[in-house]
């Protein structure tokens, strides 16, 4: 043992000496030797080290265990009845003995977590749970549980289910059974803390959660402090959005139970904002339970336990939220000071949410008491009465709340409810409505014109608009009404336009009215383009390009070139010329002055290549069909599934967790499409495209004028030139693609020439910047920004297309080297980070190949060194709820951005670069890129260095062209070690598992000269396939792993490589990844049942079409066989009585959505499948009215009248599996004829007996014959003649079938068994001679 640590063993060995005063000096010792250098750095190296004979932080926390135990004993074992003064004496050594702990553990883990969590939690926990100890060092140890133990990430991963349960059962029963001297709030933030690391790092305790919060919402309303019900709803809130998915049922059965408690919190003491958010968040979760995307109805797909209790409940929140926005108003009016006027989104959204479902209903007024939201818990005192009264429902109110007051504090509320609930439920309007709140709003539009209401008022129109456009069930006279109100709503609305604080809201009201044909545009309109009365915005060119879309363009127009002989001195021949130079800010050679302001378009970000495009359009002859042309969907968007418009607006997008509730009950229609998408050929379109040739040259001749500007302002920003340069591309790229000029010519022109010298200025700014970077770090960030924009288009792949091509034929080699350079710089900035101190886990395992042997597992349980250089220690006044995640955005500083900024740009670069000959090789480029992570390799822990890797294993990839095998193999050489450091950190395994996504949707990815490669990626997903297996990946981790397991099954639809290695077994992903349809949890289930299809068909790209091809019938067979015998296992669960509910309806949901697929896409599963449904309708007892809801999609799909013909198509096959099934349950009497809608036996028989007697007399069952003549009252004789050509048909064919070998016995035994029916049938008490006659 070294010298500087003999001391520190000698003073730890007397630290449980007999006698009180030696310990006390020990102790005092203990403390000075625990913060020397010399101790600690010997210390680190030897806990580094692990050598079982060194002394370490670990050894002298064991002695350190022993003298709390020694002081403990002494305490526990004194005389309780002393005086005031040797009792307070004792709890000042209580103090110190707690306070010893947490000093030794911080100054251990100062530098980064040295001792094992599971130590520390053994310690902790067994002091709480002694309750002597927990008494008198409870608040201590509490503390240092919040502060030193899960506010760090490393051991936030180690902690395992069961100690999350521990701890959780440990704190609930502190909570709910406090000690007179209980922490409340202390124990209430750790519940807090403890909930969040259970949900989001295990699985598998939501019984006793629930239970937990059911008691605590009991109590919370004797609660006196607001802290401790704000921290058990943060709780609750957090929990219920983990779990709502796979528990939709019993989160709905506990918000029913505590919902009148919070109510009564809200109305009643005044909580604090903080506790109301928490409140107003649970009652958005429950309104998305029950009523997902606002459905009212269980018939389409609501649900309550107790309805009428629901709708009380309902009524009681709606008035509550009335009272809140009228206290808003009154707040607002009443304040001094400045207080915004707007309510927040929260409330607004809950509000609206609220509104939808009780405003259609018949009830326009009920009554209220002040008891209602105390339900039956508490009742009201006898002789008591209650206060009642009548609160009024419906449209009136939001038309009252708009008219009442013209304050803004009153009407702004309103505005925005209005605004929500049109925009999230348009369909809910009733059409009678739209005129009376249409002439509201345009009463108070036209009253004011100012003031902080006319944004709302201008927003709330909008989605008037566009709520009108989907009203198709207008009369006449309303349509007349509107189109007046509008007219008018035009004309205030292009007044306001010259207001700054409403020229936004205008310009996308404007857009919505015109793209729902409202109005005609009138000359006002056209000036606007053509005038100063604004500058050219983002949302000015969004409508203008919808007027070009949608509208004729006026050739000239009286005023427009007047207006410009004043303000300009130049006039403009057409409209046309004037809605460019107003889009160029086009000046005069004589106008210009020396420091004039640069025009917005180079100043302001604008929709990538949409001023272009409209530049462009107006040279051209046909406006209209220039900008259908430009706006179609490119070929690349249609393979990549993307929507060309994906503008989501606000407040209309709903929740994962609500299309999920409408995928369960069938409620939402799930793609079932098995058609061939046809790609439209652009070069056919673009040849019926003419261009004024005129005006082509007055727009290159204003374009030159703008760059002239440019070039000649003093110290031009380079994203400016940037800006500049791409817009200028953008011009000669739209013109590429319309044919009028080939790509070469446009690389040689004057237009591209200039604008390469803006490129060269910009890379200038750069070159310099490199040695300056502190001082130029926000230009270069600004200017990375603009330029990654500038290749984005309205999809994240544009700048993998030729429609970005020229924009990068501007950047030189230079250019990108110096971008290259400043990255290196940056990965190695030693600048103050914010790093949250992760560190490499000291005991975290390596992922071992998946054929590996010894000990069985994934992992080798070698330790490993871990970094310590970042570790900072949580402060005790920080309100903690968890370790910070290492993905973090706050663990990165501004350089580390910039970086980040800088690769995403790189990436795109190479990708387009794979496709193109550029000025650059992006080769070089992408194999420096590359060579950063390998220089970083050994930090990957590190935040910057992980978020550097993700970027590079997202961005690298293309799936339109091959990456070198030894890039891929770079890029991938760091993954295995990556998945060891974080295996148990849920978060980022979910993370790395979404990012390798691209790469295995790259092309060439399945190659044969990439095999290692296949093979890391194959070990990476089949180690968590099987740590998933075992238990140790959450749903989160499960929900990624399927979509990798779906994007191999794409790439590899034969499973000729895609074969995962597990303890020697190999197993296709087509096997494996049909286990995940007997998944625990739904969201997981369901994931995989909605991609099933992919084991049945496989997609081929052709020149213009996308084929989705049927795979091989033995194929197809096995994948039936192998699914179908999954989601029956699925189907067997063991669950406790309270989670039974939700998961018969969760697995039935599973079940169907798997058989219906099927029954799209395979046709030669498409019999079998539709026999499984009417099977697992008897043995899983499924409920009719969903069953004939997945008929009525597939029959829909496939094709058929209805669901009945479907079925009656396929009814012979469905009559003759049901009858020889070896089961005696499965008799006539038991075949689900409620699914083709007879609604008795007697009914079934009468409609099918033709079906019916031939499959029973081909069974030699004539009693069943007998039985069905007399159900339908005729005689069984007059049946079997009726069915007698069927009949034969059955038999016949087993007499023409000669065995010569006597080899298949299956047919020889139907032929004996043709030749008894016959006989039978032959007899004179049955057909005798007729039977006869058929033969002959």
């Amino acid at each position: 043992m070294s010298l500087v640590l003999h001391d520190l063993y000698l003073c730890c060995c007397q630290l449980d000496n007999d006698k009180t005063t030696e310990r006390k000096k020990e102790v005092d010792k203990f403390k000075r030797l625990i913060r020397t250098p010399e101790v600690i750095e010997q210390l680190d190296r030897n806990s580094e080290s692990k050598h079982p004979k060194q002394l370490n932080w670990d050894a002298v926390f064991r002695f350190l265990q022993r003298y709390i135990q020694k002081e403990t004993e002494c305490l526990q074992a004194a005389n309780p009845n002393v005086s005031a003064t040797t009792q307070a004496n004792r709890q000042k050594k209580m103090q110190e003995i707690g306070s010893i702990m947490k000093y030794f553990i911080r100054w251990a883990n100062k530098r980064g977590p040295r001792l094992k969590c599971q130590d520390l939690l053994k310690h902790i926990k067994d002091t709480l749970q002694n309750k002597f100890s927990c008494a008198a060092y409870g608040t201590d140890y509490s503390s240092i549980l919040l502060k030193d133990v899960l506010s760090i990430r490393k051991y936030w991963c180690e902690i395992s289910q069961k100690q999350w349960s521990d701890l959780m059962n440990l704190y609930f029963k502190m909570f709910l059974k406090p000690s007179n001297d209980t922490n409340r709030v202390l124990v209430a933030r750790i519940i807090h803390t403890l909930v969040r690391g259970c949900c989001f790092q295990s699985e598998g305790l939501t019984s006793g959660l629930f239970e937990f919060f059911a008691k605590a919402m009991q109590n919370a309303r004797q609660e006196q402090v607001f802290a401790v019900i704000e921290h058990v709803m943060s709780a609750l809130n957090v929990f219920l959005n983990v779990c709502v998915m796979n528990c939709r049922i019993r989160v709905c059965k506990l918000g029913e139970e505590i919902f009148p408690t919070l109510l009564r919190i809200w109305t009643q003491k005044r909580p604090q904002d903080s506790l109301k958010e928490e409140i107003i968040e649970f009652f958005r979760l429950q309104l998305r339970a029950h009523h997902p995307k606002g459905a009212k109805v269980p018939e389409k797909g609501a649900f309550a336990a107790d309805w009428l209790k629901w709708q009380n409940l309902l009524y009681s929140l709606y008035e509550t939220i009335v009272s809140e926005v009228g206290h808003i108003g009154s707040r607002g009016k009443y304040s001094g000071g400045m207080r915004h006027v707007a309510v927040k989104d929260n409330l607004v959204d809950l509000a609206a949410d609220i509104c939808h479902q009780l405003f259609d209903q018949d009830t326009r007024v009920f009554v209220s008491s002040v008891t209602d939201v105390d339900s039956a818990q508490s009742p009201s005192h006898q002789g008591t009465p209650n206060k009642r009264r009548r609160v009024e429902l419906g449209w009136e109110v939001v038309r009252d709340g708009l008219q009442k007051s013209q304050s803004d504090f009153d009407m702004v509320p309103w505005l925005q409810i209005t605004t929500v609930l049109v925009a999230k439920y348009p369909s809910s309007v009733p059409r009678n409505e739209l005129v009376l709140i249409l002439t509201t709003l345009h009463q108070i539009l036209s009253q004011q014109r100012r003031g902080e209401k006319m944004p709302y008022v201008l927003c709330c129109l909008r989605e008037i608009a566009v709520c009108q456009r989907l009203k198709s069930n207008l009369n006449s006279a309303q349509k007349l009404d509107l189109q007046k109100l509008w007219a008018k709503i035009w004309a205030i609305t292009l007044r306001s336009i010259s207001s700054q604080q409403t020229e936004a809201e205008s310009f996308r009201l404007l857009e919505a009215i015109l793209h729902g044909n409202l109005t005609v545009p009138d000359k006002d309109f056209w000036k606007i383009f053509s005038s100063s009365t604004c500058q050219p915005s983002s949302s000015a060119v969004k409508c203008l390009s919808c007027a070009l879309a949608k509208c004729t363009l006026p050739e000239k127009m009286d005023g427009v070139a007047e207006h410009y002989l004043i303000t300009t001195g130049d006039r403009p021949q057409t409209l046309r010329e004037a809605i460019m130079r107003w889009l160029l800010g086009y000046r005069a050679e004589e106008d210009v002055e020396e420091n004039v302001e640069l025009p917005s378009v180079i100043c302001r970000d604008f929709p990538n290549q949409l001023v272009s495009q409209i530049l462009v359009v107006l040279t051209l002859k046909d406006c209209r069909a220039g900008m259908d042309f430009f706006q179609s969907p490119s070929p690349e968007s249609i393979l990549a599934g993307e929507n060309p418009a994906p503008e989501a607006k606000d407040g209309t997008v709903f929740s994962e967790s609500e299309h999920l509730f409408l995928q369960t009950t069938f409620d939402e229609t799930l793609n079932y499409s098995n058609t061939v998408v046809l790609l439209q050929n652009k070069k056919s379109a673009a040849s019926r495209i003419s261009v004024k040739h005129t005006l082509k040259d007055k727009l290159e001749e204003y374009l030159l004028s703008l760059m002239e500007c440019l070039h000649s302002a003093a110290m031009a920003p380079p994203e400016c030139q940037v800006r500049c340069a791409n817009l200028i591309t953008g011009v000669l790229q739209c013109y590429s693609d319309i044919g009028v000029i080939s790509e070469d010519d446009a690389c040689t022109s004057v237009l591209f020439q200039k604008a390469k010298s803006f490129i060269l200025a910009a890379g200038e700014y750069i070159s310099s910047a490199k040695n300056k970077l502190n001082d130029k770090l926000e230009g270069m960030k600004t200017m990375v920004t603009v330029c990654t924009k500038c290749l984005h288009s309205l999809t994240k792949h544009w700048a993998k297309r030729s429609s970005s091509v020229l924009f990068l034929q501007l950047f030189s080699a230079r250019f990108m080297n110096d971008l290259l350079q400043i990255c290196k710089q940056l990965a190695t900035y030693n600048g103050k980070s914010h790093d949250a101190g992760e560190v490499k886990d000291c005991i975290e395992d390596s992922f071992r190949e998946a054929q590996g042997s010894g000990s069985g597992d994934f992992f080798d349980d070698n330790d490993k060194t871990f970094e310590v250089d970042d570790y900072s220690d949580s402060s005790d006044s920080l309100v903690v709820t968890g370790a910070k995640s290492i993905l973090a955005e706050e663990n990165l500083t501004k350089h580390n951005f910039l970086l980040l900024d800088i690769l995403r740009f790189l990436c795109c670069c190479t990708a387009a670069g794979q496709m193109h000959v550029l000025s650059f090789r992006s080769d070089d480029i992408r194999r420096k890129l590359l060579m950063l992570i390998q220089d970083t390799d050994r930090s990957i822990s590190k935040s910057l260095h992980l978020h550097m890797y993700l970027i590079l294993l997202k961005e690298l990839p293309s799936e339109e062209c091959v990456l070198p095998a030894d890039d891929i193999s770079i890029l991938v050489n760091p993954l295995l070690d990556l998945c060891s450091t974080y295996r148990c950190d849920q978060e980022v395994c979910s993370v790395i598992l979404t990012h390798i996504l691209p790469l295995l949707a790259a092309q060439g990815i399945d190659c044969d000269e990439i095999t290692d490669v296949q093979g890391k990626l194959l070990t990476t997903i089949g180690a968590f396939w099987h740590l998933s297996k075992e238990g140790k990946c959450n749903s989160q981790v499960r929900t990624a792993l399927v979509r990798c397991m779906k994007a191999l099954l794409e790439k590899d639809p034969h499973s000729k490589w895609s074969v995962l290695s597990i303890r020697g077994e190999e197993l296709p992903v087509s096997e494996v990844y049909t286990e995940f349809l007997k998944d625990s949890h739904h969201q997981v289930r369901m994931l995989a049942a909605m991609s099933v299809n992919r084991l049945f068909q496989e997609v081929q790209v052709q020149d213009e079409s996308i084929q989705l091809k049927v795979l091989p019938v033995k194929l197809q067979q096995n994948a039936f066989e192998n699914v179908y015998m999954k989601v029956q296992a699925g189907m067997r669960f063991q669950n406790s009585e309270e989670e039974l509910q939700d998961e018969q309806c969760n697995r039935r949901a599973t079940l169907l959505t798997v058989i219906s697929l099927i029954m799209c896409c395979s046709p030669i599963c498409e019999k079998q499948a539709l026999f499984a449904i009417f099977q697992s309708f008897k043995e899983n007892k499924l409920n009719p009215t969903l069953v004939k809801k997945i008929l009525e999609t597939v029959s829909n799909c496939l094709k058929y009248r209805n669901s009945e013909s479907f079925m009656v198509s396929h009814l012979d096959y469905l009559i003759h599996q049901w009858l020889r099934m070896d089961d005696t349950s499965y008799n006539l009497s038991t075949f689900p004829y409620v699914l083709l809608n007879c609604a008795n036996l007697e009914e079934f028989c009468r409609s099918h007996y033709k079906i019916l007697v031939p499959h029973l007399t081909v069974n030699s069952n004539l009693e069943e014959v007998k039985s069905i003549a007399a159900c339908i009252k005729r005689n069984w004789k007059e049946l079997l003649a009726d069915c007698l050509p069927k009949i034969m048909a059955y038999i016949l064919p087993c007499f023409a079938y000669q065995d010569k070998n006597g080899s298949e016995s299956n047919m020889v035994q139907q032929r004996e068994n043709a030749s008894k029916v016959f006989d039978m049938l032959k007899e004179d008490d049955c057909l005798g001679k007729q039977c006869n006659g058929s033969r002959t």
